[in-house]
């Protein structure tokens, strides 16, 4: 081969490859030419809460010695719902634990009624809206043990600042085995959403 042949040869090479790369070069360049960008910054997502609370200030709603056949005490208690979420469901309301003590509450009737107004202890301003039941508190507290099997209160909060009042009616029954008995127990509402 001849140099001149040689060198027509490499010139030819050398054209083809600068016309591929400056192709490339150029479609690289043209397709970087045009573009944009938009961003969507600072995204938060907070969780609703459910709050419920009442007006007892840590004391127990009971706090009674001495009670004799047909006594009756009542006793107020306020429930708020300050949840920033509507419930799913009414308000349930069940025993903290089981009862202890030697076995007064199956001499105690309870009756248990929802309403507006009055608060912690006294009662003064309640206006019953319906009863929630009715029977021996340990009935009561060996039938609603728990959320699932909790009495529902029919009161479903829509919204916070929501306020129902719950009166509880314990009378002592006439009941010679009730003698120097005692109980101690707890109740809870529980909200769900």
């Amino acid at each position: 081969m001849s140099s001149n042949h040689r060198n027509r040869v490499v010139t030819l090479v050398a054209t083809a490859v600068s016309f591929i790369f400056v192709t490339f070069l150029i479609v690289g360049t043209s397709r970087a030419a045009f573009s944009d960008t938009t961003a969507n910054d600072n995204n938060t997502v907070g969780s609703a809460g459910v709050v419920l609370t009442d007006d007892d200030s840590g004391s127990a709603m009971f706090t009674v010695a001495d009670m004799s056949p047909d006594d009756t005490i009542v006793r107020c208690i306020e429930v708020t719902y300050d949840g920033t979420i509507t419930t799913n469901d009414p308000i349930q309301l069940y025993r903290t634990a089981a009862p202890t003590g030697t076995g007064l509450e199956a001499y105690l009737d309870m009756t248990v009624e929802i309403g507006t107004g009055g608060g912690s202890a006294a009662c003064t301003g309640f206006t019953p809206s319906s009863t929630l039941t009715s029977g021996s508190l340990a009935a009561f507290f060996s039938t609603h043990t728990a959320y699932a099997s909790a009495l529902s209160t029919a009161w479903t909060p829509t919204g916070a600042g929501q306020k129902r009042t719950f009166r509880f009616t314990l009378t002592m029954q006439d009941d010679n085995a009730a003698q120097a008995k005692n109980t101690t127990f707890g109740y809870t509402w529980e909200a769900r959403a």
